[in-house]
């Protein structure tokens, strides 16, 4: 028989408290190995992320090579160096700068018209490209926050560059660097304004007095402004003019200087005198306080909010038509200019009235200024100006007769040049250099007769023609008397009275050739007949609505029209017009065969 004996309190402790030692102890030792293990697994991941962040293997950017053929007219500056590029800018009068990406396709597009506008104005103009994409170039470090390429500046002597911010295309560039190279025309009375309204949708006006030596204070800030103003406006919307004789601005009103005025379709306004005059302040007054009756549009070309001012408002009237930028005028337009002002003259204000008749009047002569520009043009060819083209000076035995200045100038332009023409094909080169046809010189009948009855005539009217070449070197011969003179002739003298003039007829010729090319100019095909008042003159104000009035080129912006289901471009002349309210969601297309 056994005997249980039983388990003591102290005993049962001592078992607990051995158990609960060794369990202690295990737990230790697992912290111990496990802590060691994580750092070592740490050490382990830290090694291999060391060994694997070694620096990315890069490979170095192609070499850069011309963007331009080095035959080119421009300099290209393909390495993207500015530093010899604007040693070259700074011995220019003129230069025209190209900022490109050799990779962007707006610079490859925007390349060959870069290259018509050099070879167009090579003379004048200096012309560079500078690739800006380079890395490490100095152009990439000194204009790194440019989003968007090309980028084309225009520097002129002791001026901030002027940014080029219109289309793109050859024509265009060079109207827009003819504007820079003469910015400013001269008014010498006040009639020069009108004509500059019929030219302009605006002008403004600036008045200085050039009695001095020392030149008119303020002049340069205007100067400044008017090429500033082509950042915002590089068709040359609004004309700048300037006025530097006392006399004709007193007969405008004007007995302080300087002033500037802003000459608009109802309205005149003038700057403050007490206000700071400066190209910044001008520019900005000038574009806030300008408003037109009808006006061009051109889309940037992305998305933008440009036809929103016009189209929110109510109805809108759009033409579509050429635009032309090498011709000096647009008939559809000034019609469109011509409507407006008899739409908004509420009135009958006569400035708003003798402004839509005088454009009326233009319109109707622009077919006939057009021919004879183009008769003058065809006897005037691309070529430097030489000694053997010269004339001997001549002292004509004959007084001055008033008559059509522009007409008169423009046939005897003609006839001096038909005359070399005509010895060059038809006849001999007489000691003196002069150039005549012998038959025409041994007929003295025919040359009485012409002297009483066409000779003056022939001078200074009419059309030009073949059989008229005997009949100018008659009146020529009879009329004139012919010395021999010390004076200087401006032969080689490019800043000669002569050479200007012949250089000013071959750029107008050189202009309307490469305009041919674009698009062909637009006249109506019936006479026209104007009638004032017109059955809509202030029709704006007997209405609770207004219209605005806009215009867009059909060749660039066609795709607007055939949005508004217009196939502008098989149209007569592709032109069309159409007036359409995005609020009642209408459109009304003007369908009609002449306009």
């Amino acid at each position: 028989m056994s005997v249980v004996m039983p388990v003591t309190v102290e005993e049962r402790d001592v078992d607990r408290g051995r158990c609960d030692s060794k369990e202690t102890f295990f737990n230790s030792n697992m912290y111990f190995y496990g802590r060691e293990i994580c750092f070592i697994l740490a050490l382990l991941i830290t090694s291999y992320a060391a060994l694997q962040n070694a620096p990315p293997k890069i490979s170095k950017s192609p070499s850069p090579i011309p963007f331009f053929p080095r035959t080119s007219l421009v300099a290209d500056f393909y390495h993207g160096q500015l530093g010899p590029a604007f040693e070259r800018v700074a011995e220019s009068d003129v230069s025209f700068l190209m900022y490109y990406a050799p990779w962007d396709a707006e610079s490859q597009a925007t390349r060959m018209q870069f290259k018509i506008v050099a070879q167009y104005y090579y003379k004048q103009v200096y012309f560079a490209a500078i690739n800006c994409w380079q890395p490490h170039s100095e152009c990439r470090q000194q204009f790194s926050r440019v989003q968007q390429f090309p980028v084309l500046i225009v520097y002129t002597q002791q001026n901030k560059g002027i940014q080029y911010k219109g289309i793109r295309e050859a024509a265009h560039m060079i109207r827009f660097l003819e504007y820079v190279l003469r910015p400013i025309e001269r008014i010498t009375r006040p009639a020069d304004v009108l004509r500059l309204m019929s030219v302009y949708d605006a002008v403004v006006v600036g008045f200085f007095n050039f009695s001095g030596i020392a030149g008119s204070p303020g002049y340069y800030s205007f100067y400044t402004t008017a090429l500033k103003f082509l950042e915002r406006d590089p068709h040359r919307e609004i004309g700048f003019a300037v006025v530097t004789d006392m006399e004709t601005s007193a007969q405008m009103g004007i007995d302080w200087t300087p002033t500037l005025r802003i000459y608009m379709w109802n309205e005149t306004l003038q700057y403050p005198h007490q206000a700071e005059f400066t190209p910044d302040v001008l520019v900005k007054w000038i574009f806030e306080n300008t408003h037109l009756v009808s006006v061009w549009v051109t889309p940037p070309g992305v998305k933008s909010l440009t036809l929103a001012p016009y189209v929110e408002e109510g109805s809108v009237l759009i033409l579509f038509t050429p635009r032309n930028p090498l011709q000096d005028w647009n008939y559809n337009y000034n019609m469109l200019r011509e409507v407006g002002l008899e739409y908004y003259n509420c009135d009958l204000n006569p400035w708003v009235s003798n402004l839509a008749k005088h454009l009326a009047s233009e319109r109707a002569e622009m077919k006939k200024k057009y021919s004879e520009i183009e008769t003058e043009c065809l006897f005037w060819k691309e070529h430097r100006r030489s000694e053997e083209d010269v004339l001997p000076v001549h002292v004509v035995g004959e007084q001055w007769r008033n008559g059509s200045y522009h007409s008169g100038q423009t046939r005897r332009k003609l006839y001096r040049i038909c005359e070399r023409h005509s010895a060059q094909l038809h006849g001999d080169i007489d000691d003196d250099g002069a150039h005549v046809r012998e038959n025409d010189l041994n007929m003295p009948k025919k040359c009485k007769k012409e002297e009483r009855v066409t000779c003056s005539s022939h001078l200074d009217y009419g059309p030009f023609t073949e059989s008229q070449h005997r009949y100018y070197i008659c009146c020529k011969n009879s009329h004139s008397l012919s010395f021999h003179t010390s004076m200087l002739t401006g032969i080689g003298d490019e800043r000669s009275s002569d050479a200007l003039q012949e250089a000013a007829s071959i750029e107008r010729c050189r202009r309307l050739r490469r305009a041919k090319r674009i698009h062909h100019p637009v006249f109506p095909h019936s006479a026209y007949h104007r009638k004032s008042p017109r059955h809509f003159t202030g029709l704006a104000c007997n209405t609770n609505k207004t219209m605005s009035l806009i215009a867009m080129d059909s060749l660039q912006f066609h795709q607007f029209a055939a949005g508004l289901g217009i196939d502008v471009l098989a149209r007569h002349d592709k032109t069309a017009i159409v007036i359409f309210n995005v609020v009642v969601s209408c459109t009304f297309v003007i369908i009609c065969s002449q306009y």
